[in-house]
């Protein structure tokens, strides 16, 4: 009886070790990572996100429908917590008297982890960004014209006769300095502008120059003996720049396009325009963002996709500028135009490093606040000016730099 009860004994802890093996295998911690969504962390499998050096995800959807959810184990440098940047929120308009200027930031602060961070602070070259941008015209199924053909561009492009010039100035990406330094060059400004005056450029003064009212006078011929360029941007920095410049109180050297703002927080918040003019009211840049989705983009030029202000594929230009390099290559395009002694940087380049400009700090806190699903639609409008120069995602540790390395 005693063997009998020993066997027993055996079998019942052999049993109850194997019940707790099994509860152990079921309480085991999946190997995943996570997502930002609307309710907080959700779980998904490291099968189901893929990572390109971007900084953008493609979650196995094919090549003609990107995607890019932002990736926690990737996280972009976040800005400091102060009033100055919670002014700046998605959920509150901007206050005039606190948002001047950002906490300091230093270089080795930004990108600390990225081994090519300071390669990517080198200009591409025009034979690399030919390149890329017929990359880009290819994935629409489009070609450069066998010959340019000026003549059919847009109000943004001008001639400048004297300096033999053509210049198509895309808002948002630094256009008023150019036009002021081509003004300059071609004899037409002789006195110094207030820079908080800076967008009277955009008058009379350049209007005649514009290409289409250039016509009566010069034909494709002489178009075709010009030099010309052109300057681009990360489509993230630039569309933060166009909230900042035209639709938020902020005070900064553009003018602002109030009516669009009154607009759309009435639009968005269902509130009629008086009571929004009334009581002050500014959109977020969250009710912007959902406002150029809601419009896929098809809204003032300051806030539509670069491509379609560009005057390709009908020219091809001679010399593309990425605004993030007007520093080093800024100089090549003014002694080609004879306006050596002019200056194009900006407020932009006040710092020397473009990823620590303010319009890149404020698009990396913003943008990491927005629904995924917002920023996904957001880069389907933008898809062709990013793959232009290849720019960099938000969450990308070289933001906004093209990555041609």
């Amino acid at each position: 009886m005693a063997e009998k009860d020993v066997s027993l004994s055996k079998k019942t802890i052999f049993l109850l070790v194997l019940l707790c093996l099994f509860v152990v295998y079921i309480l085991r911690p999946s190997k995943r990572t996570s997502i930002i969504d609307v309710e907080g962390i959700v779980p998904i499998s490291e099968s189901e996100l893929i990572t390109d050096d971007h900084g953008f995800t493609n979650d196995l959807i094919p090549d003609n429908e990107p995607t890019f959810e932002q990736k926690l184990s990737e996280p972009s440098t976040q800005i400091s917590s102060t009033d100055a940047v919670a002014k700046h929120s998605t959920t509150a308009p901007i206050s005039t008297s606190e948002n001047t200027d950002l906490p300091e930031q230093s270089e080795s602060d930004t990108n600390s982890n990225s081994q090519k961070n300071d390669l990517y602070l080198n200009p591409p070259t025009q034979e690399w960004i030919d390149t890329q941008f017929e990359k880009a015209l290819s994935d629409l199924g489009l070609h450069y014209n066998a010959v340019n053909k000026w003549s059919v561009c847009g109000m943004k492009t001008y001639y400048f006769p004297k300096i033999n010039t053509i210049f198509t100035g895309t808002p948002k990406t630094g256009c008023s300095n150019w036009i002021e330094a081509l003004l300059r060059a071609e004899g037409d400004l002789k006195k110094d502008l207030d820079p908080t005056k800076i967008k009277k450029v955009h008058g009379a003064i350049s209007n005649r120059h514009r290409i289409p009212k250039m016509l009566y006078q010069y034909d494709d011929a002489t178009f075709r003996r010009a030099f010309s360029f052109a300057v681009v941007r990360n489509p993230w920095t630039r569309m933060v720049s166009g909230y900042r410049d035209k639709l938020s109180d902020e005070e900064t050297q553009g003018g602002a396009k109030r009516s669009i703002g009154v607009k759309i927080v009435s639009e968005m918040r269902g509130v009629d325009i008086d009571s929004v003019k009334t009581n002050h009211l500014y959109p977020t840049f969250a009710e912007y963002a959902e406002w150029l989705v809601k419009h896929r983009g098809n809204v003032n030029v300051h806030f539509s996709p670069q491509n379609e202000t560009l005057c390709i594929p009908h020219a091809k230009y001679d010399m593309i500028i990425p605004l993030e390099y007007s520093g080093p290559l800024g100089p090549e395009v003014l002694k080609r135009i004879h306006a050596d002694n002019a200056s194009v940087l900006g407020s932009y380049d006040k710092t020397s490093d473009p990823r620590l400009a303010k319009s890149a700090l404020y698009a990396k806190q913003w943008l990491s606040e927005l629904k995924p699903d917002l920023v996904e639609e957001l880069y389907r409008i933008y898809r062709t000016d990013f793959t232009l120069l290849n720019y960099s995602n938000f969450t990308h540790p070289d933001f906004p730099l093209p990555l041609h390395i």
